[in-house]
Order: structure tokens, then C-alpha cells, then sequence
């Protein structure tokens, strides 16, 4: 039995492949994380048809932009976590794979330009209420653990500058680059 099968509705007869694809499946889907968003009281911006944006706020990383993709069969998730690091490459690489490893929806991966994304999918027919709030909590809480580390290890010089700046300007410095933050 695949994924599909398993999750399609039982009527007491075969599951119909085609229900779990095509527009009708995309339309469905569509309504379920329209609906979903709105009910987490989320701001959605239409991309085009079956695409839409939004944006997640976590503790750490504060902003946390998902594009939601529906192809013909499947729930894409796309969220910017970090430009390039700049420096620490292979620390940083070591950190996210090592992530990775833990099962789930959502994983680390580059995009085009070296940026680093987190990405996640499910099939058009285990889309629901439930699973995208699943899906958008793993996101805000694998962004938020992970956040400050990539920070320190990737970004070290420039949180270095930047503490010099606060310190200079009679700020209070940034929790990031602190020596050991809480996170």
C-alpha cells in the first residue's frame, strides 16, 4: 500500500488514484492551507494560482518566510533560512546535516546561490488542518533551535562588529554573540 492509498478516504472500495491528483486534489488542497493559515492568523500573499506566501515569527529567528507550493501531487514547503555563510563554511554544513539526520518533514538544504533553505513536502492527500500546523511547527521550531548557531559559527565576524558597535553606541549587546546565550 503506498503513502496515498493509506491516507485516502475508505469508502469500502478501492482508493482512486486520480482522487489524490490533479486540480480537483490541488483545489482541495488549496482551500485546506488557505483555511489553515487564516485560522492561525497568519497574513497570506498570493504568489499565483498554487502558490502562496507567509510569514512564521519565531523567538530567535524572527522572521521565517514559507512559500507553499501545490503541485499535482505533493505539498511543497520552501523557507529562507540564512544567506551564505561567511566564513565557518564547513562548521556550519556539519551543524545542518547533522540536523538532517533526525526524522521529519522538514530538512536543511542550499538553494541555487549557496542561501540556505529549509524544505519540506507531503502528499496532496495527507494534506490537512492538522498536518500543516505539524508542518509549520517544525519549521518555526528547527529555525529557532538552529538559528544562533548558524549565527555564531557562520556569521562570527560580523556579530563581532557588531557587539563593538553596541558597546560603542551605549547599547546592550546582542544575545547572539554573546559568549554563551541561552539558546
Amino acid at each position: 500500500m503506498t503513502v496515498d492509498e493509506s491516507r485516502a478516504p475508505s469508502n469500502g472500495s478501492d482508493p482512486d488514484p486520480v482522487a489524490a491528483t490533479g486540480p480537483a486534489a490541488r483545489d482541495a488542497a488549496l482551500a485546506v492551507v488557505r483555511q489553515t493559515l487564516e485560522t492561525l492568523g497568519l497574513e497570506v500573499t498570493e504568489v499565483d494560482e498554487y502558490r502562496l506566501m507567509t510569514m512564521l515569527s519565531g523567538e530567535w529567528k524572527r522572521t521565517i518566510p514559507l512559500l507553499l507550493e501545490i503541485d499535482e501531487r505533493t505539498l511543497r514547503m520552501n523557507s529562507l533560512f540564512s544567506g551564505v555563510p561567511d566564513e565557518g563554511h564547513t562548521e556550519v554544513y556539519r551543524l545542518l546535516l547533522h540536523r538532517n539526520q533526525r526524522s521529519g518533514p522538514v530538512h536543511f538544504a542550499l538553494d541555487d546561490e549557496g542561501d540556505l533553505i529549509l524544505v519540506g513536502s507531503m502528499p496532496l492527500v495527507a494534506v490537512d488542518a492538522e498536518r500543516l500546523d505539524e508542518l509549520l511547527g517544525t519549521v518555526l521550531e528547527l529555525a529557532d533551535r538552529t538559528f544562533n548557531q548558524v549565527l555564531r559559527t557562520g556569521f562570527a565576524g560580523y556579530l563581532a562588529h557588531e557587539q563593538r558597535w553596541r558597546q560603542k553606541t551605549g547599547q546592550a549587546p546582542n544575545p547572539v554573540g554573546e559568549p554563551n546565550p541561552t539558546s
